[in-house]
């Protein structure tokens, strides 16, 4: 009954969204003169189909109709190789590994119906290797997740269906997708407390996004001023097997967002049986030249789970005559962190690690200067800090893109604060580590 309630009250949100959008929307009219609309195809009243004119123009028309309703495909592609070193404190030893991943996409169009898109994950270890004080077969994994693991199988690949669906809309008014997605909610640039439905949570900091999408449907419902989002999340409709009752494994999502004062606001929930209740409320626009946003993620109590909140404000201010530097900051609060450092292992067994989740307290700030000496040069200097348990990360990063070479990039990243901490958990205290990365992008 709870649920049934919680549902009613969402698609009531829902609603109240769409009517207001709606009473605020202009109805396109046609022209009080009477004049065709741009698209509408006339013959005048003195033309005739046998006509030669006339009828070479309709064959014309006609073929270039057929071409544009004519089957289309595109592939394309992100590609990463990934060389990191890491030198423990007193630069005794060293870890190092190398990868290669990916993400691959192909979507098929037929424009009076729809796109079909399809995209993989995979991964690929090309190697590891230890020396000095590092013990052998300890791997490498670094400061905000694994980058690589002990003992690897170089022969064994790992693929992932990340995306599958369809797209195809209802008189150019709703837009509905069917299959597996990831949904982008929230304009934060690494917290995502909005960021409730996707398995895992995205992060701008790592180069690829490998996550796997979720199956559903999803109805996006566009106005002038405003949009509204409905998803139905059918995840559990299937364990281990067992098939359930649709009304009692599907869970619904919706957000709204409108634009007010030149400000985007967004109210999202998430609702569904035998989860926590979440909702949600972001913001982003531009105050004083500075673009800022922010998100507000909350979830109340409900059999086991207790109230718990989270929230990210940010900003980015392009500075300089020509703008080529870049201001960035971002804060993260999490009421469901902790400071408590022994409870890492108990954490890292339960799966429940997540990384830049894990404490209370989080800041973020970056300074990057694009054209740095050369046209093809850009720096960036920043710095992540855990303020729960005092641990850090300052990194140096130089990125390339060198007329006819692939582009790549250079990191430079000291990682201290004390041992045992989250970042330094892996990589150990003091540590030094030199990522090379080559992004290629068709």
């Amino acid at each position: 009954m709870r649920n049934r309630m919680m549902k009613a009250a969402l698609i009531g949100l829902v609603l109240f969204y769409i009517g207001v959008s709606a009473f605020a929307q202009t109805a396109a009219k046609p022209p009080a003169d009477g004049t065709a609309i741009p698209g509408d195809s006339q013959l005048p009243s003195d033309s005739s189909i046998f006509n030669t004119g006339t009828f070479d123009n309709t064959v014309n028309q006609s073929q270039k109709q057929e071409k544009k309703d004519s089957l289309s495909y595109l592939v394309g592609g992100t590609l990463l190789f990934d060389s990191t070193v890491q030198v423990p404190q007193g630069l005794s030893g060293y870890s190092a590994v190398g990868s290669f991943s990916g993400k691959l996409f192909g979507k098929v169009t037929v424009p009076q119906y729809g796109q079909l898109y399809l995209s993989y994950a995979l991964s690929h270890s090309l190697f590891e290797g230890t020396g000095g004080s590092v013990p052998k077969g300890t791997g490498l994994t670094g400061s905000l997740g694994a980058v690589g693991g002990a003992a690897t199988d170089l022969f064994a690949n790992q693929y992932a269906l990340s995306e599958f669906f369809f797209d195809f809309d209802i008189a150019k008014t709703l837009f509905v997708r069917i299959g597996n997605q990831l949904i982008a909610w929230g304009p934060s640039f690494i917290w995502t407390p909005v960021d409730f439905i996707n398995l895992q949570k995205s992060s701008s900091l790592q180069s690829i996004d490998l996550r796997v999408g979720k199956p559903g449907v999803k109805f996006f419902l566009p106005f002038t001023h405003a949009d509204i989002t409905l998803f139905a999340d059918l995840t559990q409709t299937v364990q281990s097997g067992n098939v359930g009752n649709l009304a009692d494994t599907a869970r619904i999502a919706a957000r709204g967002a409108a634009t007010l004062g030149g400000f985007e606001l967004g109210l999202s929930g998430y609702l569904g049986q035998g989860i926590q209740d979440r909702y949600g409320f972001d913001f982003s626009g531009r105050l004083l030249g500075t673009d800022v946003y922010g998100e507000l993620g909350a979830g109340f109590a409900y059999d086991i789970y207790s109230f718990n909140y989270s929230y990210s404000l940010g900003f980015t201010r392009a500075l300089g005559e020509l703008k080529r530097w870049t201001l960035q900051g971002e804060f993260f609060y999490n009421s469901a962190g902790t400071a408590d450092t022994s409870s890492y292992p108990s954490l890292l067994a339960a799966g429940s690690f997540t990384p830049l989740y894990v404490g209370k307290v989080y800041g973020y700030a970056s300074l990057s200067k694009d054209k740095f000496i050369a046209d093809y040069l850009k720096m960036t200097i920043s710095g992540l800090l855990n303020a729960s348990d005092l641990s850090y990360q300052a990194s140096l990063k130089a990125a390339f893109s060198i007329p006819r070479l692939v582009p790549f990039a250079a990191t430079l990243s000291f990682n201290g604060g004390g041992a045992g901490k989250e970042l330094t958990y892996f990589s150990g205290n003091n540590a030094l580590t030199l990522d090379l990365q080559v992004l290629v992008q068709f």
